[in-house]
């Protein structure tokens, strides 16, 4: 099994940012076909806030297995998390600007099983990932776990904090931002998180279709493969960024 572990499925008139191009799952599975992709991981893009609904009603179409991140960012009542996981829910997705008031949700979410997707980077938020897992959340840092790609990955300290932070935890870092980070930084950074964590602790992320006008190209699905193979040349670890990490971390079945 290959698995994207984010996409981004919407109805095209729901978009509201530039290239325009039609999000539908069925969009979504006819280009993953064709790259031998066999399994998705919905995650809700921004513009969509924190209504739910599209995300659901885009994964009731799926012909291939998927797994769905809604977000958490207001608190919910435990009856709506247990919802989403009778949904096909998985993990959550969320920032750590501001958690007291998400606290009780996110012990639901916990005791539903749940992982945490955090976007925004760690710096500065360090210590309240170290409790959410002292508390047994599992982890995942999107965009390479990074809020931005200032610094040369093979000196950048928040890096080197957050690779301090997932050793020997349940962490796993997701290779994600084609079109948004600059290549060679990338390369470097894929280069120390495959060094330091392993393809045992990486997933990889298509965010396609792109959704934000920040994007100076809408790649086509193809070249997000492209681009994962020159972050990670080695076929066997690609083989594992894309079958057995996220298909145990997900709950995918081969």
């Amino acid at each position: 099994m290959r698995i994207d572990c984010e996409v981004h499925a919407f109805r095209q008139d729901a978009r509201q940012a530039a290239p325009v191009m039609n999000g539908s799952l069925a969009q979504l599975e006819s280009a993953a076909r064709g790259c031998a992709i066999t399994g998705f991981v919905l995650v809700q893009p921004a513009f969509l806030h924190g209504d739910s609904t599209e995300l659901f009603a885009q994964a009731s179409e799926a012909h291939m297995p998927v797994r769905l991140i809604p977000p958490l960012i207001q608190p919910l009542a435990p009856g709506i998390l247990e919802q989403w996981a009778r949904s096909g829910a998985v993990g959550l997705a969320v920032t750590l600007d501001d958690p007291d008031p998400l606290a009780e949700s996110l012990e639901a979410a916990l005791q539903l099983g749940l992982h945490l997707e955090i976007s925004g980077g760690i710096e500065g938020r360090e210590h309240f990932a170290e409790l959410l897992l002292a508390d047994g959340h599992r982890l995942v840092f999107r965009d390479f776990g990074l809020a931005n790609c200032a610094r040369d990955p093979s000196w950048d300290p928040r890096l080197e904090r957050l690779l301090t932070l997932a050793e020997g935890a349940e962490v796993w870092v997701k290779l994600s931002g084609v079109g948004r980070v600059p290549d060679d930084w990338a390369k470097a950074a894929a280069v120390r998180l495959l060094e330091a964590l392993g393809s045992e602790q990486l997933l990889w992320g298509s965010e396609w279709p792109h959704v934000t006008a920040a994007h100076a190209y809408a790649p086509s699905y193809t070249e997000t493969l492209a681009w994962l193979e020159e972050l990670v040349p080695d076929a066997d670890a690609r083989g594992r960024i894309l079958g057995e990490t996220p298909a145990a971390l997900y709950g995918f079945r081969n």
